[in-house]
């Protein structure tokens, strides 16, 4: 029998992933089965469980998956010359999720999920604490860089500064999924304009 690479294992993880979220924007997570992510993805239910042993799992994937590449997106933009005001980033944040899932109210279920699920929060605190740290080293250095700050300096405004940031992106998912008259545009701009550099 030939042995299974590592790319082709995470290549299968990406595909049931894809199809997770399919039906999680369709139908929302309580409401999505595992025989309906089976269903979407074309696959056995062999091949979803030898990657996700349970809904939460899969959940703790999709997620997990979303937020690393939210962070590559934040190391990338540290090579940028000049780099991106750290308001700024709040934008290219929005944008990539709106691009890699879509609706933003599934993030929004999967806030909601955390209550009572203990996986779910875990992986939210978890989360947080992954974007706050990579929020933290770029705003801290662009302090430094544009404004000549110490490291020390630096670090103590980007920890003032982060939960703002982070704050913005979870305000445009709620908004954007709660309110019809939502002007996500208007909001990225003022977020941009207002909130400290």
């Amino acid at each position: 029998m030939p042995k299974v690479t590592e790319e082709y294992r995470a290549a299968r993880r990406d595909e049931i992933a894809d199809a997770a979220l399919r039906a999680f924007r369709r139908t929302g997570f309580q409401a999505t089965s595992m025989a309906d992510i089976i269903a979407e993805s074309g696959l056995s239910a062999g091949a979803i469980y030898g990657h996700y042993p349970s809904k939460s799992a899969l959940v703790v994937g999709v997620a997990s998956r979303i937020v690393g590449a939210r962070i590559d997106d934040i190391r990338d933009l540290t090579d940028a010359s000049p780099m991106t005001p750290p308001p700024a980033v709040v934008r290219v944040l929005v944008a990539a999720i709106r691009r890699e899932v879509g609706d933003p109210a599934v993030l929004l279920q999967l806030w909601g999920e955390a209550v009572t699920d203990p996986e779910i929060a875990d992986l939210a605190i978890g989360t947080v604490g992954r974007l706050k740290t990579a929020l933290s080293r770029y705003t801290s250095l662009w302090h430094q860089r544009t404004h000549g700050l110490t490291p020390q300096e630096a670090d103590a405004l980007g920890a003032e500064q982060v939960p703002l940031l982070l704050s913005a992106v979870q305000g445009y998912v709620i908004q954007s999924t709660v309110d019809a008259a939502f002007d996500g545009e208007a909001y990225l701009a003022a977020v941009e304009r207002y909130l400290p550099r």
